[in-house]
């Protein structure tokens, strides 16, 4: 089998390979893939529309190939996906193709393409994925001429992406206007609103040398910034806001007073409004660096990426203009199961996840080709990103998170649905509600969380701040976002978790790497800091919260919604008595954290902890109640058992494998497991002793330890679940103890 799947094979039906391939697909709209020799579709093209301008396609990608075949054993395979793809082949289905190539009808219409006709029978015209032909170079008149038109697109018709609140301006831009003049860009502060731009860009690893305001030079900004001290990224931000005729532009290197603790803290808190409010983001999805270019060459548009020509005698109606035909090799860039290193650089950093879904706006460079983004249409040029799902998409969670500040509802404008084959972005409910059942809203934020706590930062004393405006716009969806009497929202941010779902949002697990037997070095997570590490000692973030640890985190604890058989009741073992962060920025209530403690009532049991035998994740381990019932946990850090004593070392893989039957110690340091809820569904069935059936429970449970900096105290050290007990909890627990539970 090929790397494409085939419903073809040389073993089907012989009369199915006697015709074209449309007729299957035609038949039988399920088919993933079709195919016929070459001389079916020869002799099926005298009639054939789709057959003519198929082997038309096929002469201008591999030129000679069709001629060339004195055995006749030439085979045309075709396959539904994203666009309309050919493989060529020789011999058999089975064989590897000699060619992939994709057939694209070139767009005549700006800044919109024409959807699919599902009720065509034309293959050739289903699915409709059009494109444009690429701009050479981004940096271009052309290039900004394209970018005005989708932006006037947009100013024009989509009511819901205007700026919410016409009265909001940054605290500092940098005018722009000066281009014609002999007077350089500089700082100001504004006193009335104007358009301006935002630049979403990676600083990257070497910041050494890179032009930033600070207190000693903010004054000289405010008279000028020259532009050829600017990094490169930022002297292209420049450049495209002239193109587009914004006048100023907001970037945080230069509009951030960087040395100035309280004013990046007052700007940091205001990002949410920053990027939303803004006209346009400039998003530099590459290069990695700010001080490499961002605009100039685009692969797609160079010679050679994509072949044109006019198809002839292929009009089913005399009075249709020629089809304009792009033909394309299919590359490992446009694979719809993106692995995590193939993602774009600035689709890796920290702070530009909420860059990405706070504005409402976006013209992304990519290298590639420029794409546009707005709540109403995804548009790239080459026109790919239109059938391609987004993992993370843009449009679809991006108008979720701002629906309660948006002037007018998200209305897909005709032509261009938003990513048809998507659900709403977990727009969903769950197949239960209420009796204290997770909600939607939460969930959201959840999976926010798991993105963001993959990607990188450069500093991690950012790893709350940098999601802060995306808290502000999240809570807004929330029940109990209104406030009270005392201006304090009902729902409570709590150092990344909210008091509502609290219990379920302790439950986060840290996604450690596979570690390989006998290497001590693997498994340990990178820090996902790039350049050096700045700590802050006056910064402390208590150990319940995911932002803690430097490690992606990951949220499974709402699975037996989603599989088990029978619907699980949810049955509560905590109960949050108290919750108290000290903020860092006050009377912002997302705000990064200096401490933070919660008081939890709840069955608690003593334990001992010791690796788990024969895992190779490092943050694997056993603990082990005073009844000798054993379950597996996660540890949140690396090294947590060695810490526990200092007389104790983690055995290897091997040495665990070699001595397993003798066992190791386990570490007592006043270890307690802390019972959160379980889950638990009745089958309605009995057993022989005329019991009813029943899955799970499922209990879910901290696991602590005695805090080394709050005397009485304890710190999360790892979390748990279990699938096997009695009535409503594990047996970890059967001769546990309720006791309340400070936790720093």
């Amino acid at each position: 089998m090929s790397d494409w799947e085939t419903d073809y094979s040389s073993s089907d039906d012989e009369e199915s390979s006697k015709r074209c391939p449309h007729e299957r697909f035609n038949g039988d709209g399920s088919l993933f893939g079709a195919g016929a020799s070459r001389q079916v579709i020869i002799d099926a093209s005298a009639e054939c529309i789709e057959c003519k301008l198929l082997l038309q396609a096929v002469s201008n990608y591999k030129p000679g190939w069709l001629e060339d075949d004195k055995d006749d054993k030439r085979l045309i395979h075709l396959t539904k996906r994203k666009t309309y793809t050919v493989q060529l082949l020789h011999g058999s289905y089975d064989s590897e193709p000699v060619g992939t190539f994709q057939i694209v009808h070139r767009s005549k219409d700006e800044p919109l393409y024409e959807i699919e006709d599902k009720k065509s029978s034309n293959i050739l015209r289903r699915p409709r994925a059009q494109g444009l032909r690429v701009i050479p170079d981004s940096s271009s008149q052309a290039a900004m001429d394209r970018a005005a038109q989708w932006l006037s697109h947009c100013l024009e018709h989509d009511d819901a992406c205007e700026v919410p609140n016409a009265d909001f301006m940054p605290r500092m831009l940098i005018d722009v206007t000066s281009q014609q003049s002999s007077r350089e860009p500089f700082l100001f502060k504004p006193t009335s609103v104007a358009p301006y731009a935002c630049l979403s860009y990676c600083w990257g690893p070497d910041t050494e040398g890179i032009l930033q305001t600070t207190t000693e030079n903010v004054e000289s900004h405010h008279d000028a910034i020259p532009l050829a001290k600017m990094p490169n990224a930022v002297q292209d931000a420049v450049a495209v806001c002239r193109g587009l005729k914004i006048p100023y532009l907001w970037v945080d290197s230069l509009c951030i007073i960087q040395d100035d603790p309280i004013a990046w803290l007052e700007d940091a808190s205001q990002m949410d409004r920053i990027y939303l409010h803004s006209r346009l983001t400039i998003a530099a999805i590459e290069p990695s660096s700010c001080k490499s270019r961002v605009l100039g060459a685009q692969t797609f548009g160079q010679p050679g990426w994509q072949q044109q020509f006019t198809a002839n005698d292929v009009a089913s109606d005399p009075d249709e203009p020629p089809l304009e035909i792009f033909v394309r090799p299919v590359a490992d860039d446009f694979n719809e199961e993106k692995e995590e290193d193939t993602k774009r650089s600035l689709d890796k950093r920290g702070w530009c996840l909420q860059e990405s879904l706070l504005p409402s706006r976006r013209l992304c460079f990519t290298g590639d080709e420029m794409i546009w983004e707005c709540l109403c249409r995804t548009v790239c040029e080459c026109g790919h990103i239109l059938w391609q799902p987004q993992p993370f998409g843009f449009g679809r969670l991006g108008a979720h998170l701002k629906t309660k500040r948006l002037k007018a509802k998200v209305a897909i404008s005709h032509p261009q649905p938003a990513r048809p084959w998507y659900e709403e972005y977990h727009g969903y409910n769950y197949y239960r509600s209420g009796d204290g059942f997770p909600e939607t809203p939460y969930r959201r934020w959840r999976d926010i969380v798991s993105e963001y706590s993959q990607r990188f930062l450069s500093r991690r004393k950012d790893r709350l701040s940098a999601v802060s405006g995306l808290a502000k716009l999240v809570r807004e969806g929330l029940p109990g976002a209104q406030k009270d009497e005392d201006g304090e929202h009902a729902e409570e941010y709590l150092a990344g978790l909210w008091k509502r779902e609290f219990h379920f949002d302790l439950t986060w697990t840290v996604q450690h790497p596979n570690a390989q037997p006998g290497d001590s070095s693997s498994g340990k997570v990178d820090a996902k800091v790039e350049g050096k590490a700045e700590e802050d000692d006056n910064l402390r973030v208590p150990s319940w919260s995911w932002a803690s640890v430097e490690s992606p985190v990951k949220f499974e604890f709402d699975r037996p919604l989603e599989t088990w058989k029978y619907t699980p009741n949810l049955i509560d073992l905590v109960k949050l008595e108290s919750a108290l962060c000290k903020r860092e920025l006050e009377h912002d209530e997302t705000s990064a954290v200096t401490s933070g403690e919660v008081v939890l009532t709840g069955l608690t049991t003593s334990v001992q902890l010791k690796a788990a035998h024969g895992s190779h994740r490092e943050g694997n381990a056993i603990v082990q109640s005073a009844n000798s019932f054993s379950a597996e946990v996660t540890l949140d850090q690396p090294g947590t058992l060695a810490s526990l004593s200092s007389n104790c070392r983690m055995p290897s893989c091997e040495e665990e494998n070699r001595r397993h039957e003798s066992g190791y110690e386990f570490q007592d340091e006043g270890l307690l497991c802390l019972a959160l809820f379980s889950w638990l569904a009745f089958t309605w069935k009995y057993d022989a002793d005329g019991k009813m059936r029943k899955m799970g429970p499922n209990t879910w449970f901290l696991v602590l330890k005695p805090s080394t900096s709050v005397p009485g105290a304890y710190e999360r050290i790892g979390i748990g679940s279990h699938s096997s007990g009695t009535g409503e909890r594990c047996e970890l627990f059967e001769d546990g103890k309720t006791a309340t539970v400070k936790i720093v």
